[in-house]
């Protein structure tokens, strides 16, 4: 209890002790009454003495009440507080992978440029094929079957191929004049043919890497000396040819 409120009820008590112990002289003409008893006194003071507690009680009842509040307010300030802190981390956060998602997106457009890049440059380059390199087999007079220097040439031509990509063999047949030009544009076929089915066969090499074609008497090969080699016309070639987009796929 304040210390207000306490001397505003000794202000009260003391008023009221005041006129209780002067209303018998005023009732007693003429008597005086210097001093009530304990029992007046008692009888005035108890009802005050009373009420004095109980407004005590009830000031200590609202000063619970009033710091039950005040801690009930820190409290909500500090959740607020926290779930303000919460939410700017995560505002924070949510910023963080917005920047990485950004970031990520840019890479994959980049990505996508180039390869759109490359797909452009193979496509332009897809039908670019250039001799590359050219391996000669030969055959004796009317035959088309291969001997062992022949198998060993294309054997080694096949090992340079083993996981290319982008490649393609042209097999050229020829005859030397020997002949009627028709029975030797049918031997240059023969002989063509059993290049590609050594090639397929014995190296697997896909039928569709192939283009086979028999020339008959044509192209025939001379001497530096200037009259025709016959031997060396009985032939095949096989021409290895790869494209530009070859090239670029491997950058």
């Amino acid at each position: 209890m304040s210390k207000t409120r306490v001397l505003g009820t000794l202000i009260i008590v003391t008023t009221v002790l005041g006129a209780e112990l002067a209303a018998p002289a005023e009732a007693g003409a003429g008597k005086l009454w210097p001093f009530a008893s304990k029992k007046h006194i008692r009888k005035h003071v108890d009802p005050l003495t009373g009420r004095i507690s109980e407004l005590e009680e009830i000031n200590k009842h609202q000063g619970a009440s009033i710091k039950d509040m005040d801690e009930r307010a820190q409290g909500g300030i500090r959740l607020a507080m926290s779930k303000t802190e919460e939410a700017n981390a995560k505002a924070v956060g949510a910023d963080k992978k917005a920047t990485e998602a950004q970031m990520a997106a840019n890479s994959v457009n980049s990505n996508v440029d180039a390869a759109e890049n490359r797909l452009e440059n193979r496509l332009k380059n897809i039908d670019n094929y250039h001799v590359v390199k050219t391996v000669q087999v030969n055959f004796n007079l009317n035959q088309s079957g291969l001997d062992q220097t022949s198998r060993a040439a294309l054997d080694a031509l096949v090992g340079e191929l083993k996981g290319s990509k982008g490649y393609l063999l042209e097999v050229e047949g020829f005859a030397d004049p020997s002949g009627s030009s028709k029975l030797n544009l049918e031997l240059s076929r023969q002989r063509a043919n059993s290049v590609v089915r050594y090639l397929n066969e014995k190296h697997e090499v896909p039928l569709f890497r192939i283009r086979t074609m028999g020339m008959g008497q044509t192209r025939v090969i001379e001497n530096e000396d200037g009259p025709m080699n016959r031997k060396k016309s009985r032939r095949v070639e096989v021409n290895l040819l790869r494209n530009d987009a070859t090239v670029v796929a491997s950058k």
